[in-house]
């Protein structure tokens, strides 16, 4: 009887399956966070299928030598691509939509320089289909809560990276994961590049905050479902440029402030009435309002970007 050679099928099938899971993660980083991106490798090392999937990190601003770094990782990540801007700060709204649009995935997944991923991070996202954009959930430090709710866990594992307890974050987060999903939207969040683009992503209007309350609505009301994933955990340093600001005391007292009061008016402006949406229902009473739903940013100029 002739044997059979199956290594062609097998090759195949694992080849389909590859592509199934392939995605790109996307950060963004800028000045003063060198050692947290450091600490987010480190983490995307030991969390995901570095072999498999894709790396891009925008580079917005340095004042540490965080670019040189980056290359250096280079050698430990084989699908790591650094993009460094040369000229004004375009602004992480600009930078996030600029990242997905020059992803080479179907699923693109972003993270914030200052967030620590648990170990296999990268399987809760594998059933991930067009028409859902997925959050992961988040375990932060008690800067802004004292106590758990259900959105995210409070657990204080260290406020810099220098301090952070990694080994006992990573077996917290064994711990608390469960197969269950809410209703939410934050970052950091997986989805379809298609489900992002057809919005033409953040509206680059919203330049300090409220960005992610707007994104939510528009999603929303393009029929996209928002969901958070309680297997996907990552710490979040939280406030990392604006720490003293994120204290209750002092919210009234500095620029931030200031600013996020801005933003929260420029949002009133457009919608009518702040709200952070979850569910379809929700957004009701903006369904007249369709003309919001794509941004309508400008284009990026990439003249003074340089990519590694």
């Amino acid at each position: 009887m002739d044997t059979i050679d199956n290594s062609p099928m097998q090759k195949y099938a694992k080849d389909f399956v590859d592509k199934m899971r392939k995605m790109t993660f996307v950060i963004n980083t800028s000045r003063n966070e060198k050692a947290y991106i450091e600490l987010l490798l480190t983490s995307l090392l030991n969390g995901i299928d570095i072999e498999l999937h894709d790396i891009i990190v925008f580079v917005d601003s340095d004042n540490q030598n965080t670019t040189e770094m980056l290359i250096e990782q280079k050698s430990v990540f084989p699908n790591l691509k650094i993009i460094k801007n040369t000229g004004d700060p375009i602004g992480y709204a600009s930078n996030i939509n600029y990242l997905f649009s020059i992803a080479n995935t179907e699923i693109v997944s972003y993270l914030q320089s200052d967030q620590v991923v648990c170990l296999n991070y990268d399987h809760a996202f594998y059933g991930i289909k067009p028409g859902m954009i997925v959050s992961s959930t988040r375990v932060e430090p008690p800067l802004h809560a004292k106590w758990d709710n259900d959105i995210t866990l409070v657990k204080d594992f260290g406020l810099t990276p220098d301090t952070f307890q990694y080994e006992t974050f990573l077996a917290y987060a064994d711990n608390v994961k469960q197969w269950k999903y809410t209703n939410y939207f934050f970052a950091p969040f997986t989805c379809h590049k298609s489900t992002w683009l057809n919005i033409n992503g953040h509206d680059v209007r919203f330049r300090k905050s409220r960005e992610d309350s707007d994104v939510a609505i528009r999603l929303l009301l393009n029929g996209v479902r928002l969901y958070q994933d309680w297997r996907a955990i990552v710490y979040h340093f939280t406030c990392t440029s604006s720490r003293q600001w994120a204290l209750p005391e002092n919210r009234n007292k500095n620029i931030n402030y200031e600013n996020d009061q801005i933003e929260l008016k420029r949002f009133v402006d457009k919608w009518g009435s702040f709200i952070h949406p979850s569910t379809f229902e929700d957004v009701a009473q903006f369904k007249d309002q369709a003309y919001n739903i794509i941004a309508n940013n400008p284009p990026i100029d990439e003249s003074k970007f340089i990519v590694y």
